[in-house]
């Protein structure tokens, strides 16, 4: 009897360890790559984004605001992408100076992100 009772519970111990394990299925989901793009209203001019996310995670950012102005706009087409892609999120401060820009740049991005 005190075996049976060992067995059961060490078989139990198993069952609970297969119920804490990393389910794998999502890991195939993130296998799969796609392109997004998405456009909010800049400072100049509409700010268009190319959002690559393999499953749920954003791999890059690029943005075209070829209106926006010239060392302000267009410092934060050139870094805020980078930050956006490094943070998986747009959850990220904007550039100081090209605050409509930045709020362009993260709007598109979550637009992007919405057509998935």
């Amino acid at each position: 009897m005190k075996r049976l009772s060992l067995l059961l519970v060490v078989a139990l111990m198993l069952f609970s360890f297969a119920g804490c394990s990393k389910d794998e299925q999502p890991a195939a989901a993130a296998g799969e790559t796609k392109t997004l793009t998405g456009t909010a209203k800049g400072f100049g001019g509409d700010v268009t984004v190319t959002v690559t996310v393999n499953g749920d995670d954003i791999t890059e950012v690029k943005a075209v605001g070829d209106n926006e102005t010239d060392g302000v706009g267009s410092t934060a087409i050139d870094q805020l992408p980078a930050k956006i892609a490094e943070a998986d999120s747009t959850e990220v401060d904007g550039v100081s100076g090209a605050t409509v820009t930045s709020d362009a740049i993260k709007e598109a991005v979550n637009n992007a992100l919405a057509s998935k």
